[in-house]
């Protein structure tokens, strides 16, 4: 069955219908331009000026104390109030997967867009330490020069559930021997490489490993270790003042209370109009991808005061009083308190509260005042469940913005994707090529139709070579299944695509550290439409 983001997709390719657009999210865009023009004309956003210079006094600290401030940081942090691009994912281990780059990409993009249109947004990248552990956050995935199957990576001894900002970084021996791990793994692909272009190889890769060592020692806990990696690529390699906002610092939750105490005024509305939406979807044949609200709904977890296990609170109505009560499963700790229903005070609580997937953006509009937000399939999806019934409440909602999804080379692709059983199933053909030229050629002509064709023709491209591909079923060490891991990320049925699938370090051993980011940035323009599937020809 399809999902409401089907329709966001084909909107934006071919302006097909789509019924009720504006309810689900006010406006969708076609290209980065169209996005930020469309800000022109929004009102001007309300926030709390006082929060916001808070949060202006948290984040100089911030990123000063991890050697992030630069002198482009600091200016965009000091002008916070023009406005602000956001993205957002959750902090993973070794820095993640090659989405993030591209998100940090995509908001250096918008960024420079919005100069252009005398309406500066500031990028501003949300690190997610107040996450729930999860498998894949203490999980990577690397590929393997054996088979189609991946090698994991794994931080043991950590429990599921435990906000993420629980999470130490503080274990040298755990460090050390995974470097080890990774860097065998990259020296069995070395043979895929000409040898002339061995040494490079290696040198690049040594050049990743001790990054990945050194923002390790120099951070504290995950968050800040993922603040480094990405930092030190986005402000001090490329120099693009991406403001980094820590989700769990104490000060921005004690921001974000209000946010919360707002949508409890006006719970009862807020579920009806969630669930009035998701019935919406439902009518138009479509599948939520969130569940209706129950009317024991709390807009926020509460994590433990032992462990930082992060609790779903039942909310009850008592008269004139709202009673939150939840257990912690791992030392099973009763957690109840109740709050006046027309004037809720949560001061007392804000460290331990932490939004849940629905209140994470409107708890940020209290204080940021964010005109575009950058976002994967999974938030398009669920937020047309949330936009509607928030706008009602009187809070105006950011313009959400797809990320263009990238696929990108390797000399173990390449080297698969020439074999004569390959050949029929790789992209790596004359029209493929042709296509990304002409993608080039109107990206620097600013050729905006050319652009919008040329990039509509590479997504089905791409599109159709997947699907013929995924049909085939062989053993692991295959070369079509190996074909579909290394350049699909499809190493088991529920993983898809490259840049989710593969660490963002996989791509850096071969573009180099100083040009990863810069890649992702430069497939990137105004006239780009949203959405759909680029490539990036990163070579030795």
């Amino acid at each position: 069955m399809q999902t409401i983001g089907d329709f966001y997709d084909a909107y934006i390719k071919n302006k097909e219908d789509f019924p009720d657009v504006e309810y689900f999210y006010n406006d969708v865009p076609q290209t980065y331009s169209e996005a930020v023009e469309l800000t022109l004309s929004m009102p001007e956003l309300k926030i709390d000026l006082n929060k916001l210079q808070e949060a202006k006094e948290v984040l100089l600290d911030y990123h000063k104390k991890l050697g992030l401030l630069t002198p482009k940081v600091k200016e965009h942090i000091l002008n916070l109030e023009k406005g602000v691009v956001i993205a957002g994912q959750q902090a993973t281990i070794f820095g993640g997967s090659g989405i993030i780059g591209n998100k940090i990409a995509a908001l250096a993009n918008i960024n420079e867009v919005s100069i252009e249109k005398g309406k500066e947004l500031i990028p501003v990248f949300l690190v997610n330490t107040h996450d729930g552990i999860q498998p894949e956050i203490t999980t990577i995935h690397l590929p393997n020069n054996q088979s189609s199957t991946s090698k994991p990576i794994i931080l043991q001894d950590v429990k599921d559930g435990v906000a993420l900002n629980t999470i130490q970084t503080n274990n040298s021996t755990w460090l050390n021997e995974n470097l080890d791990i990774i860097k065998n793994i990259f020296n069995e692909f070395k043979t895929t490489i000409d040898k002339d272009n061995q040494k490079l190889f290696n040198e690049k890769v040594d050049h990743v490993l001790t990054f990945l060592r050194e923002s390790y020692r120099a951070s504290l806990n995950l968050g800040e270790w993922i603040t480094l990696i990405w930092g030190i690529q986005a402000n001090i390699i490329n120099n693009w003042g991406i403001v980094f906002l820590p989700s769990s610092d104490e000060k921005i939750r004690n921001l974000t209370t209000s946010g919360y105490e707002f949508i409890l005024k006006n719970r009862k509305e807020y579920i009806d109009g969630f669930n009035s939406a998701t019935s919406k979807i439902e009518k138009m044949n479509l599948r939520p991808t969130t569940a209706p609200k129950k009317y024991d709904y709390s807009p926020f977890f509460y994590e433990c005061h032992n462990d930082g296990y992060r609790i779903r609170l039942s909310c009850i109505e008592n008269e004139n009083e709202l009673h939150f009560h939840g257990l912690c499963p791992i030392d099973e700790v009763e957690y109840s308190f109740k709050v006046d229903k027309n004037n809720p005070d949560l001061s007392s609580y804000s460290k331990q509260l932490s939004p849940r997937l629905d209140t994470n953006q409107a708890i940020l509009q209290t204080f940021l005042p964010t005109y575009i937000r950058i976002s994967g399939p999974g938030e398009i999806n669920y937020n047309a469940q949330v936009i509607p019934p928030i706008r009602k409440l009187g809070i105006q909602f950011p313009i959400y913005v797809k990320y263009t999804r990238m696929l990108y080379n390797t000399p173990w692709i390449e080297k698969i994707a020439n074999e004569s059983t390959i050949e029929k199933y790789s992209l790596f053909t004359k029209d493929f090529f042709s296509i990304l030229g002409k993608i080039a050629k109107s990206r620097r002509k600013k050729e905006k139709e050319e652009l919008l064709d040329a990039t509509i023709t590479l997504t089905d491209f791409i599109k159709s070579r997947k699907s013929e591909i995924e049909k085939l079923r062989e053993t692991s060490t295959h070369l079509i299944e190996k074909y579909k891991s290394y350049h699909f990320g499809m190493y088991d049925d529920r993983h898809h695509w490259q840049e989710v699938s593969w660490p963002w370090f996989v791509m850096a051993t071969i573009t180099g550290l100083n040009d990863c980011l810069a890649s992702y940035k430069r497939y990137y323009s105004g006239d780009l439409p949203i959405g759909g599937i680029g490539f990036i020809n990163s070579r030795l």
